[in-house]
């Protein structure tokens, strides 16, 4: 009988652990039931967008697309001095009431097109501004130099190109270039007048090209101070830098030779009378 009772009350156990297990399993799966449902709700939202976004993104690209925003409302310049807005325009080829976002997009194609039919122009930039406006923004090569030609002048750009802009009268600020025809030449004269010393640069009134069966980069540099210089141009920043000296020794104004080291003799009145000096420097 002991026996029996004891058998009895371990099966009465297990089933009594069985049930709080059931029982703790239920209260377990109520708890999560809620955050089941968030979870499911979430995803579904998120799906819901994802549709939306799928439909509405085509849509409103059909809208701008057939909308004024999307073609060009104007066209600007800006930065200009010497080039007309118009001409700028004009080589441009961009137009209005077309395509913004192909202009655009082909902008780099325009900007080369402006600089290779404006030659003034050194650089240019193209933006959108106001949603649906281009804007050209233009940087000129200066002007830094005149051309004789006749009795007239042209201005000449930092690049070396002469505009056909004849002038009457040249301007005190530039030097004024002779006897060239080749930009190349005086693309290679202007930088290195541009190494010289400021106060050297103010000094000369004109650069002459003066070359010679043997040498063809000879110049004649007439100086404020009346004195003529034959230089080379590939020297012309080396060898300059000594004229202030040179210059000082001499008693009277003259030639200073420059073109194989540096000889000065004072210009010659006469055949029968000449009076020549020289000055050699190392």
């Amino acid at each position: 009988m002991e026996l029996e009772e004891e058998e009895e009350l371990e099966d009465l156990e297990e089933i009594e652990e069985v049930t709080e297990e059931e029982i703790d399993e239920r209260v377990s799966f109520a708890d999560r039931l809620p955050k089941i449902k968030e979870y499911r709700s979430k995803k579904l939202y998120q799906r819901l967008i994802l549709l939306i976004l799928l439909f509405l993104i085509p849509l409103l690209g059909t809208l701008y697309y057939i909308s004024p925003l999307s073609k060009v409302a104007d066209i600007t310049v800006v930065g200009n001095q010497k080039v007309p807005a118009e001409s700028i325009l004009n080589e441009s080829n961009l137009k209005r009431d077309e395509s913004l976002w192909t202009q655009f997009l082909n902008r780099r194609q325009t900007v080369k097109q402006i600089k290779e039919k404006a030659p003034r122009v050194e650089d240019a930039s193209i933006r959108i501004v106001h949603w649906n406006q281009l804007q050209i923004s233009v940087t000129e090569y200066q002007e830094v130099a005149w051309l004789v030609k006749g009795k007239e002048y042209l201005p000449i750009l930092a690049s070396g190109y002469i505009i056909q802009e004849p002038q009457k009268e040249a301007g005190q600020d530039k030097v004024i270039f002779e006897g060239f025809t080749d930009e190349k030449v005086i693309l290679r004269t202007l930088r290195a007048y541009d190494n010289l010393p400021k106060e050297i640069q103010e000094g000369i009134s004109q650069v002459k090209y003066a070359p010679s069966k043997s040498n063809d980069q000879l110049l004649n540099l007439y100086m404020n101070d009346g004195n003529q210089v034959i230089v080379n141009i590939s020297n012309m920043s080396s060898q300059m830098k000594y004229y202030p000296q040179v210059a000082k020794e001499m008693d009277e104004k003259g030639v200073i030779d420059m073109e194989v080291g540096i000889f000065a003799y004072l210009y010659q009145t006469s055949e029968s009378t000449t009076e020549t000096t020289a000055v050699e420097k190392e």
